[in-house]
């Protein structure tokens, strides 16, 4: 048994148990999936024509920033991507023998700063949205290091805490469409001294409520401050129905993931993404296989 699988199983045991009177907050849950999937094209392009500026997905820079696998291990990527997806999609949607998340918003997080939590944000984002019938919307709550709003050429734009501190801002603001279809973003907006409790307020559920309701089908993801640099993380998580843990492997720690999984919410579903694994025997043959398929080899 590994490190994370030791971590969580620890965290698992440590969950309330039905009728303990510790009631979280949290975002409102989503439509029913077969309201959800009643959304029509129409309904789409009105929200989209409503929403920001276009955003670039300028796939050779993100692969130059790091934010993307390079060209080599691209398909593979795609591949560990789809495997990380579908679980959290069965239990936003409700798909049979999956568990029903409280709503549709996943928390992407790390226990500590360099694990590739961004990296893994952003493509997952990218994967889900190659699902035909559902929307992403991908959200910058790293306020501190915003890290994505840079890469994607928002940096300075009102964002998340800007929705937050300012009740008069649109949704529609923050939202920016993408070059890929189904993609939308939000920044992390300008840097304040108070996010912490911007992002405990009651406004924030009532910004989170709003966000999930745009993209419906759909699934919001927060790319999340490190669980044990920030107090912002742990705030998070309050309105998250899923958490998906980063952790780098032979570097993170066991006590590290342990502390950082006690200061989430315990009743949410925790996942957890092991990365930057060397590849296995298994992986190398796949690899292999796959680009080689179709090319004259001389072995």
């Amino acid at each position: 048994m590994s490190i994370v699988e030791r971590a969580l199983q620890k965290a698992q045991s440590q969950r309330p148990q039905a009728g303990d009177a510790r009631t979280p907050d949290a975002v409102a849950p989503a439509a029913p999936p077969q309201q959800q999937l009643e959304a029509t094209q129409a309904d789409r392009d009105q929200r989209g024509a409503a929403r920001g500026e276009l955003v670039e997905i300028r796939i050779d820079q993100l692969r130059a920033d790091g934010r993307l696998a390079p060209e080599a291990l691209a398909h593979q990527t795609e591949e560990e991507f789809r495997r990380i997806k579908w679980p959290l999609l069965s239990s936003i949607v409700g798909r049979e023998g999956a568990l029903a998340a409280a709503n549709n918003v996943v928390l992407v997080t790390s226990a500590i700063p360099g694990e590739g939590k961004t990296f893994n944000a952003l493509n997952l984002a990218l994967s889900m949205a190659r699902e035909p019938d559902l929307e992403v919307l991908l959200v910058d709550g790293d306020v501190a290091q915003p890290a994505l709003t840079a890469s994607l050429g928002l940096s300075g734009r009102p964002g998340l805490t800007d929705l937050v501190a300012n009740v008069q801002l649109d949704p529609a603001q923050v939202i920016h469409p993408t070059s890929i279809e189904r993609l939308y973003v939000v920044p992390a907006g300008s840097r304040r001294n108070n996010s912490p409790e911007l992002l405990a307020s009651a406004r924030m559920a009532t910004v989170l409520s709003e966000l999930s309701s745009r993209v419906s089908p759909g699934v919001v993801l927060f790319d999340s401050p490190p669980i044990l640099a920030t107090n912002e993380a742990q705030v998070l998580s309050r309105y998250a129905g899923q958490i998906l843990m980063v952790v780098m492997a032979d570097s993170t720690e066991q006590r590290v993931v342990t502390e950082a999984l006690a200061l989430l919410d315990r009743s949410k579903p925790v996942s957890a993404v092991l990365n930057r694994v060397e590849p296995s025997l298994v992986s190398r043959y796949y690899h292999h296989y796959y680009y080689g398929y179709g090319q004259d080899r001389k072995k």
